[in-house]
């Protein structure tokens, strides 16, 4: 039987943004990074990108329903993140980047339980204006 998971991702968005001097001043190795026109293949078709984009995700992890989890699941990307929250709002002020995080849960054979947000994970979404959206599946076929 699958397991309910989550994965969390932090962006940094925006046309054109220098993200390679932005990943050496920021000491953090993106998860993914990609600039406007850069080329990548999707199905049989070669695209291009169409925005500049700084990563980091948690990779997929397995949902147990234990206390303050939610909160660990969001600080496995927030917390290399939180000690630079002045550069980012430097580069989000100079070049008009969007922060988001993006939380994918999916839940199998299971009604949906709530998502809880706590106030650090809030506070630090705040202090960097980032936006957060929030994706459920639930996923009740028998050919999953």
């Amino acid at each position: 039987m699958e397991k309910d998971i989550v994965s969390i991702r932090f962006s940094l968005v925006a046309d054109e943004w220098p993200i390679d001097k932005f990943t050496e001043e920021i000491g953090i190795v993106p998860t993914e990074a990609y600039k406007i026109g850069d080329k990548y293949i999707r199905g049989t078709r070669e695209r291009k990108r169409f925005e500049t984009v700084w990563e980091l995700e948690s990779g997929i992890m397995k949902i147990s329903y234990t206390e303050n989890e939610e909160k660990e699941f969001f600080e496995s990307v927030i917390n290399p993140l939180r000690p630079h929250i002045q550069l980012i709002n430097e580069y989000k002020e100079k070049y008009h980047l969007t922060p988001i995080f993006f939380a994918h849960y999916i839940f199998y054979w299971a009604q949906t339980p709530g998502v809880r947000l706590h106030p650090e994970i809030i506070t630090f979404a705040h202090q960097i204006g980032a936006i957060m959206d929030v994706y459920i599946d639930n996923i009740n076929d028998t050919k999953s």
